[in-house]
């Protein structure tokens, strides 16, 4: 649709006296726009491209250009534009280009496109590398559509009033300017100066210069967004392996002739490229890209991934990609879209002079005032001319949320919602806000409200948790627990309250205190819910607890870039606790409860161990070396590094104050990492070891314990097996733990038809153990994985290389 008003009023919004305008709009040679073209200053990287009508608009200072339009299958055209005395208004007609055939020696049936692609496969690494460093300016914006919605999602009604654009589907769009600087190999560092999200002033466009720079001169583009395995490039030094080649045609450009290669994985479901890459004769670089991914490649969450690029030269023998832009569809639990990102990197300054230290271990900055500029500010710096249905957007949303940001509307929302509904109260809980204030109060539904556990019996409990935060990410949570066992006759009450006072740091206190029936391990390794399952039916009651009256001081803050800081104090009364309800609904074997005692599961009448008081100190570091990352104003997010993450853990159990018994000394190190393996997929690996250095008084409760697992669903966090009993291998000496687990990301099954559709991917690995009681224990799983939410693990666990068990393990994390 041709809103040219809307393009209009833009041109002559708030213009700088010392600049004109060129404008106008691309088209072919029938009338149909060129979308999103390129239109820059023959011999300069200052441009723009035209947007998806074919309108564009440049600003530059007083003077004759020779401008360059150039657009995806049509010829390229230079035209002088005189802006000497004002604005100018420039139409361009584009002709289609003419793809002609070469006549071509076919030798042996090989396709011309073969001798073609080896010469480009030969250069590659060369233009990899041959421009050490740069810095250019980059405008990004994204856009996204929801098309299609289901009424419902997992039982939950779905009401996109006001966030979905009821005439263009937006449901999303943002615009960035960044300031990007690179050096070899892979040193980066970003600034973003402004940032518009479309109905959000207060929020920061997650845009990066960097996810947009795609480079096709490695052999392999990494995604991570879609899949854990990464994507062969067409002109890869194995590309031969993985892709058969055509001779689509050539044509003859800026008196360089341009071969038009359509590219074919040789496999469906190979994690290649489909579509057409453009090569230059004689010099064999790459002058264009219409590259796409489908679900064939086994890619998440999108179906088909468009990726097209458009290099310029820079300096003579440099070209360097001028636009990036991806189009994609999605389609996810019923909810269909589509969307389109476009980047434009102009200014270009090669082999700048770097300070020393230019670059550090922050990738990225956001400017705090990056949201706040106006729009004269933006009418002057976007490259892109915005749609008439992006105009419409931004109106729309900018007055929806004057209307929805004020005192009037937000509490009439909150006395809609604040309104229980039965499934709240039943499934997912009731929720009380008090939006303008950022005031939130929730309250646990009935499923968790009542369980069963041997110990307590029936046990009826509930939690309430508060919350107050502010604009700056500083927030106060307060969280209480308060339960009654039926069976033990006992009431439980306590608290704990956070306050993050320096999100960028992670730093906050945690106080905490009351008495509770706790697990012997911390990490509780069952939850309520699965334990009442399993002893109801079937008379397996896993957990095991004990009673404590306790206090307790947390300090969390990172010290530097990739040294987390944790410390806690504690004070706790302790209490055995036994089974006082044997309660059960189904038996399947003639099979006794166990007691509460994990050391003597056959005697209920022991208890682990003696009442007692007991200080703990405990201090926690983790460290990565070179931890990559980039700060927004309020928030620091931690991108990860090449370096394994280092931990350290002292645990001392102080003796003589206020009756304190316990006294031990406890000592763990740790390594973990996460490892891309490119094509293979991604392998993760953590390695623990600890000792108890003294232990003159040490209780059950302070052993080392592992995070077994002895129900079907787990967790399957990197420190947990799949088939370890809960306390029976408890450390009170030294251990040794090794998990090892790596994801194919459809390497084997994507290869089967059938299974293919289903886009399940591998998962496999091992975990071990060796205590002073425990030779050598070690499991090792075969699995399956679906989106990273849904997966199925079958596990054999063996103990001194003798089989002692075995059994499936599935999980849903949302």
């Amino acid at each position: 649709m041709n809103r040219s008003i809307f393009i209009l009023l833009f041109l002559f919004v708030g213009r700088s006296s010392s600049a004109h305008v060129l404008s106008g709009r691309v088209t072919g040679t029938n009338g149909e726009p060129v979308s999103f073209g390129a239109v820059y200053v023959k011999g300069t990287t200052k441009g723009t491209t035209s947007n998806e009508f074919g309108y564009y608009t440049l600003e530059l200072a007083p003077g004759i250009y020779t401008m360059v339009f150039q657009g995806m299958g049509y010829t390229t055209r230079h035209v002088e534009a005189d802006l000497r005395d004002g604005n100018v208004t420039l139409n361009i007609e584009l002709a289609p280009n003419s793809i002609q055939l070469r006549p071509a020696v076919i030798s042996a049936g090989e396709d011309p496109a073969y001798a073609i692609m080896r010469s480009a496969i030969k250069k590659r690494k060369y233009y990899r590398d041959q421009v050490e460093s740069f810095s250019c300016d980059v405008y990004i914006k994204g856009l996204q559509r929801v098309t299609d919605y289901p009424k419902k999602i997992m039982g939950m009604e779905v009401d996109p009033t006001g966030e979905i654009d009821s005439v263009s589907g937006i449901v999303y769009l943002s615009e960035s300017v960044s300031k990007f600087n690179f050096k070899q190999p892979n040193l980066l560092r970003e600034e973003m100066v402004s940032s518009k999200v479309s109905g959000d002033n207060h929020s920061f466009s997650y845009n990066r210069a960097s996810d947009m720079m795609f480079d096709f001169y490695q052999n392999v583009i990494e995604i991570d967004e879609l899949s854990e395995r990464g994507f062969v490039s067409p002109i890869a030094n194995d590309a031969l392996f993985f892709y058969r080649f055509k001779l689509t045609g050539s044509i003859v450009e800026n008196d360089s002739l341009i071969h038009k290669i359509e590219v074919i994985p040789k496999r469906k479901s190979d994690p290649c490229f489909r579509g057409h890459i453009y090569i230059m004769e004689g010099s064999w670089r790459i002058y264009s890209t219409e590259l796409y991914l489908t679900k064939d490649a086994q890619i998440d969450f999108v179906d088909t991934l468009m990726i097209s690029q458009t290099y310029v030269p820079v300096e003579k023998d440099i070209w360097m990609v001028f636009m990036n832009r991806f189009t994609f569809v999605f389609g996810f639990m019923g909810l269909k879209g589509n969307g389109v990102y476009i980047g434009v990197n102009s200014n270009f300054i090669l082999e700048p002079e770097y300070p020393k230290k230019f670059f550090t271990n922050e990738e990225m900055t956001v400017k705090e005032d990056a949201n706040k500029k106006d729009s004269v500010y933006w009418a002057d710096s976007r490259p892109v001319p915005l749609t008439w249905e992006e105009e419409r957007d931004y109106h729309r949303r900018d007055s929806i949320m004057k209307v929805h940001s004020s005192k009037e509307f937000l509490d009439s929302v909150d006395k809609k919602t604040n309104r229980p509904g039965f499934m709240d109260i039943l499934l997912t809980g009731y929720a009380f806000n008090r939006s303008y204030k950022r005031f939130f109060v929730s309250v646990s539904p009935l499923v968790r409200m009542c369980s069963f556990n041997t110990v307590q019996g029936v046990r009826a409990a509930a939690e309430i948790n508060f919350r107050k935060s502010w604009v700056n990410n500083k927030f106060i949570e307060i969280g209480t627990d308060f339960s009654y066992g039926l069976g033990d006759r006992k009431f439980y009450a306590d608290f704990d309250a956070t306050y993050a006072y320096k999100p960028v740091r992670f730093e906050r206190i945690i106080i905490a205190g009351g008495t509770s029936a706790a697990q012997f391990n911390p990490r509780d390794p069952i939850g309520v819910f699965f334990n009442s399952i399993y002893t109801l039916v079937g008379k397996e009651n896993h957990m095991k607890l004990f009673a404590k009256s306790y206090g307790s001081v947390t300090w969390n803050r990172e010290i530097v870039n990739g040294l987390m800081f944790f410390g806690n104090v504690e004070y706790a009364e302790r209490t055995p606790l036994y089974n006082t309800s044997l309660f059960y609904w189904i038996e399947y074997a003639d099979k006794p409860f166990t007691s509460n005692d994990p050391l003597n599961p056959g005697d209920h009448l022991s208890a682990a161990f003696d009442p007692h008081k007991a200080l703990t100190f405990n201090i926690q570091a983790t460290y990565r070396i070179k931890q990559k990352y980039y700060t927004r104003p309020n928030e620091k997010i931690i991108l990860g590094s090449k370096w394994p993450s280092f931990g350290f853990q002292y645990r001392k159990g102080v003796p003589g104050i206020a009756g304190s018994a316990t006294n031990y000394d406890f000592i763990k190190i740790s390594v973990r990492d996460r490892v891309n393996l490119k094509l293979l997929g991604k392998f993760t690996y953590y390695f623990g070891c600890g000792k108890f250095v003294s232990k003159k008084n040490l209780p059950f409760t302070d052993y080392y314990h592992f995070m077994g697992n002895r129900i079907l669903w787990s967790v399957f966090t990197q420190q947990s097996y799949h088939l370890l009993d809960y306390y029976t291998y408890s450390a009170n000496n030294w251990y040794f733990e090794a998990h090892a687990e790596h994801h194919f990301a459809g390497l084997f099954l994507g290869n089967i038809p059938l299974i293919r559709r289903l886009k399940l991917t591998e998962v496999a690995g091992v975990n071990w153990l060796m205590t002073q009681a425990v030779p050598s224990y070690y499991e090792i799983y075969f699995g399956v994985n679906k989106l990273g939410v849904i997966r199925v693990d079958f596990a054999l666990g063996y103990m001194q290389n003798a089989k002692v068990s075995a059994g499936l393990r599935a999980g849903l994390r949302i």
